[in-house]
């Protein structure tokens, strides 16, 4: 991953920019991403490793994910949008942001059973299904496609409802 915490993605159309920021300093962003957590914390949200992104709409934060080298990928350690604003195309504009900074790098990420579907609709393919000790099951997902990557900085999947 190039350093990239100058990157900006905006979209003056739909009012949608997408910067690198630091949760330490944004109550918003830690509120946010306590949901993907699991802890349902403003303080677990704090720790997540890497660096962190931000999608703000209008002005307003909506949406954060983390991400992260890992081996010979880039992965996507979170990726949370506000309660009241999902369903809107925040979350894939977040991945494509993400596949933009990854640049040649393949991208990977890991969730649970309700969130494969998702992954899949944006373009990710299943690679890996894990059990915990625990009795969760985890699956990993990956995109790489070196070539194919989102030109022209469109955001034809951010979409804005009254």
């Amino acid at each position: 991953m190039s350093d990239t915490s100058t990157m900006v993605f905006i979209d003056p159309a739909a009012r949608v920019e997408i910067r690198a920021l630091d949760p330490g300093l944004d109550e918003d962003a830690a509120g946010i991403l306590a949901a993907a957590t699991g802890a349902d914390t403003i303080e677990r949200g704090r720790e997540v490793l890497g660096e962190l992104c931000g999608l703000f709409a209008g002005g307003d934060l909506v949406a954060v994910y983390g991400l992260r080298r890992a081996s010979t990928a880039n992965e996507v350690t979170y990726l949370a949008v506000k309660a009241g604003v999902r369903r809107k195309g925040y979350g894939r504009a977040c991945l494509r942001d993400a596949l933009r900074r990854s640049g040649q790098r393949p991208l990977v990420a890991e969730t649970d059973e309700g969130g494969v579907a998702f992954y899949k609709a944006c373009g990710f393919k299943l690679v890996g299904r894990r059990t915990h000790p625990s009795g969760t099951v985890r699956y990993r997902l990956g995109w790489h496609a070196p070539g194919l990557r989102f030109k022209g900085g469109s955001t034809a999947a951010v979409r804005t409802r009254p």
